[in-house]
């Protein structure tokens, strides 16, 4: 959905191998950027001038012992460098005007989708993501660029497996015995037959089984979400690998049957330290803001997430990470989009952020869950009370833009971020927030107003 004109009003908050080392600021100890080239051969964009494109990668040096970085679960049992932080790194792909002084003063930070750079098409209204935009019609109508916005395309999530995908890489945790052993999840609704399905979602990393034999690894079969599940005896399916060594898919004997749940739980070891996404995407807009010898400098910083990552940055809010180890602001504005009421499997032992629960795929993850409105609210059903904005320091919160379509009302509970949980009640947006609803749209739409002379808009799925 394109909303580059419906919300311009936020960016009115007011060489081949570049390296900068030591200490950037207390979270980015270094920015390196492998590529660095004009955007269209020097292309003149508005009155702002060419665009450089900078790819490359930011290491990130957290301090277990910062009140703000405790929040990031098992942080306290990751592995330490000399200076007793722990350290992860992730990619990075920026545009930025050549000319500092034709600079709008703002950062978009999108926070990639599953890997994707979708920011063009969102807001540039361009036809596609492209996965290694280099042509005109990868950046669309150039719409950012004209009003001198940089852009930062970031990556946070660990288990992104594709080409050209961004991905971050973090730490393994271990316990003080040994290696950390737990059970993980995988789901399957068959639409058609199929001999093996992959353990991971839509094509993303896995967690491996512990043991390929694993006799407490289970298979089970249902026809109905909430029907009786039956045991498939192990030595009727098997892991496999397709891609090395790893096992990353499972086959069954007989194979997977259109029309039928197939849920796997299994054993796996060494967890991954899941929530430095958070303190990366928080991170970033802070070395972009506060730091002298910035690369990609703005006064301002906004971040853009559409449906898994407007989740990511509900979750990112939540729990209280817009203000960072020096106890700053990070983010000045967000564009949380076609998110629902979801948050996510974003910050936990053995996360999976690719997953969430929808009606059809990765079933009963936990995804829709209270709180929904961004202020205080109660459940009636446990009497607990809490509110997804009422965690973070609130002369940090963001000013906040919430779209949804029609579809995240039929299947992501969109309106139970402004209705109280019983529905009865409507509950008004904080002060910083504002609601939209594009009615009728399947989650994305290609535009939401036509230029002149343009064709009738039209619908497209994600």
């Amino acid at each position: 959905m394109n909303f580059s004109r419906f919300f311009v009003g936020l960016a009115s908050l007011a060489p081949a191998l570049l390296c900068i080392e030591g200490p950037l600021s207390a979270e980015v100890v270094r920015v390196q950027a492998d590529r660095r080239v004009d955007v269209l051969n020097g292309r003149s964009f508005g009155s702002v001038g060419p665009y450089e494109m900078l790819e490359g990668r930011i290491s990130y040096a957290l301090r277990p012992d910062n009140p703000h970085n405790q929040g990031i679960v098992d942080i306290g049992i990751a592995p330490r460098n000399s200076k007793g932080e722990v350290e992860a790194e992730g990619d990075v792909l920026v545009l930025q005007a050549k000319d500092p002084d034709k600079r709008r003063g703002v950062a978009l930070v999108e926070v990639s989708n599953r890997g994707r750079k979708a920011v063009f098409q969102y807001l540039n209204m361009a036809d596609y993501r492209s996965p290694d935009p280099h042509i005109a019609a990868d950046f669309g109508d150039g719409f950012l660029m004209d009003e001198g916005i940089t852009i930062v395309i970031l990556g946070w999530q660990f288990d992104v497996r594709s080409p050209h995908g961004m991905v971050m890489s973090v730490p393994v945790v271990e316990g003080q015995s040994g290696p950390i052993t737990g059970l993980v999840r995988s789901d399957w609704t068959m639409d058609k037959a199929e001999d093996q399905v992959m353990l991971g979602h839509l094509g993303h990393w896995n967690y491996p089984p512990s043991k390929v034999d694993g006799p407490a690894d289970v298979l089970t079969i249902r026809n109905a979400r909430e029907g009786k599940r039956t045991v498939i005896p192990r030595e009727d399916w098997q892991y496999v690998s397709t891609q090395g060594k790893e096992m990353d898919a499972i086959r069954l004997k007989g194979g997977f049957q259109a029309g039928h749940i197939y849920e796997l739980v299994y054993y796996s070891q060494d967890p991954r330290l899941v929530g430095m996404g958070l303190s990366a995407v928080r991170d970033v807009a802070s070395y972009i803001k506060y730091n002298p010898n910035a690369l990609f400098p703005a006064q301002k910083a906004v971040a853009f997430g559409f449906s898994q990552t407007g989740r990511f940055l509900r979750h990112f809010l939540y729990q209280g990470f817009n203000t960072d180890e020096q106890d700053r602001k990070a983010y000045d504005g967000m564009l949380i989009q076609v998110a629902g009421a979801g948050r996510g499997s974003f910050n936990h032992r053995f996360a999976q952020p690719s997953r969430d629960g929808t009606p059809y795929l990765s079933l009963f993850y936990p995804t829709d869950l209270f709180p929904f409105t961004s202020g205080m609210e109660r459940d009636p059903a446990t009497g607990a009370e809490d509110g997804v904005f009422v965690h973070q320091r609130q002369d940090h919160m963001p000013f906040i833009f919430q779209s949804n379509t029609s579809y995240e009302y039929w299947g992501r509970a969109a309106s139970l971020i402004h209705t109280s949980p019983d529905g009865l009640h409507d509950i008004p947006p904080q002060a910083n927030e504002r609601i939209y609803l594009m009615t009728g749209a399947q989650h994305m739409i290609e535009w939401l107003i036509p230029a002149a002379g343009d064709p009738q808009p039209g619908l497209s799925g994600e």
